[in-house]
């Protein structure tokens, strides 16, 4: 005797292919918060001298139409989509984003801090006291930068770069203890962040 076909139920899917597309979607959800708009940890990984981990936090978020930094740029990644009509002020989070990587017994960290300013022309000054009086003017980095070394505990060699553009502010420290790096050497370094953060900025 013939099995009758059983019927379809219509509107019904398979459900493996619904939860493994699902299982693709949130993982890239997680990882969207962990974004800095600033600079990718490929990036800071090549300043640093290997694979770095990653930590970013909100200051005051905002809910602006924020798209994922990427490579597009030829000095890292883009800031934010140009197109957006939140693209600039106060419509970008202001963000802390640290890249740290550990080989041996060196650590390097990178650090960078934005900032976005009501009052550029007050404000800054603020920003830029923590380079005053020893620090060098960086003329091709945005807006009023400088460059300077921090005092920092035995072992440990420090460069920072503060500056602006428009209004926001930026402050980008680059830290590494163990064997010692030449300062030199240390300088390019924080410099070239400097270049991408501020080159992402505008």
């Amino acid at each position: 005797m013939k099995e009758k076909a059983r019927p379809r139920l219509r509107g019904h899917f398979p459900l493996f292919p619904v939860l493994l597309a699902l299982s693709a979607w949130f993982p890239l959800q997680g990882g969207a918060e962990e974004n800095c708009l600033w600079m990718n940890a490929a990036t800071a990984g090549g300043l640093l001298g290997g694979a770095a981990s990653m930590s970013v936090v909100r200051v005051s978020p905002k809910s602006a139409n924020i798209h994922a930094a990427n490579a597009i740029s030829g000095a890292g990644p883009t800031s934010a989509d140009p197109d957006s009509i939140k693209y600039s002020g106060n419509g970008i989070d202001d963000s802390d984003c640290t890249f740290t990587r550990h080989s041996g017994s060196m650590t390097g960290e990178l650090r960078i801090e934005v900032r976005t300013m009501n009052d550029p022309a007050r404000e800054f000054s603020n920003f830029a006291a923590r380079c005053d009086p020893h620090g060098t003017a960086l003329n091709a980095i945005g807006n009023e930068a400088s460059e300077c070394a921090v005092d920092g505990k035995a072992g440990e060699n420090t460069e920072q770069v503060v500056g602006r553009v428009r209004d926001r502010a930026f402050v980008i420290r680059l830290r590494v203890s163990g064997p010692s790096m030449p300062p030199e050497l240390l300088r390019e370094k924080v410099r070239k962040a400097a270049e991408i953060v501020s080159g992402n900025l505008f």
